[in-house]
């Protein structure tokens, strides 16, 4: 089965205080971001038409078997104490979790959620590295 997940239209980083956002990648250029995977599974990514502007698209193909399919990119943050981070999702494919990892510079620690909604808001609370 080949899938697309069109994700994370917009990143976005938002101060609550003075509720200033930050775009931290608004998918115009990609050459940021690396498609990986397990031996057995296929990915890219690509620009996309996303919710507003361009998006980036995983595609991938399980091929039958277990495996992971993954979008990332290093993006050095310095985040104020109370933030939120937003983005729209869409995609096509089978049952399975969608997980938004953030990883500390030692690659020791790493935070995740599972989601399943078209848009997701995270904001400091959620979050603990």
């Amino acid at each position: 089965m080949i899938a697309r997940i069109v994700g994370i239209l917009c990143l976005l980083a938002c101060a609550s205080a003075g509720a200033q956002t930050r775009v931290l990648d608004d998918f115009e250029n990609l050459s940021n971001w690396r498609a990986d995977h397990t031996d057995d599974v296929a990915a890219t990514i690509a620009n996309t038409r996303g919710h507003d502007g361009k998006a980036m698209r995983l595609q991938f193909d399980f091929a039958g078997v277990n495996g992971y399919a993954t979008a990332h990119r290093k993006l050095p943050l310095d985040l104020p104490d109370n933030f939120e981070l937003s983005f729209w999702i869409r995609g096509e494919a089978g049952v399975n979790n969608l997980q938004f990892k953030l990883v500390d510079d030692s690659g020791e620690n790493v935070w995740w959620i599972n989601r399943d909604r078209k848009s997701t808001r995270l904001n400091s609370s959620h979050i603990t590295i």
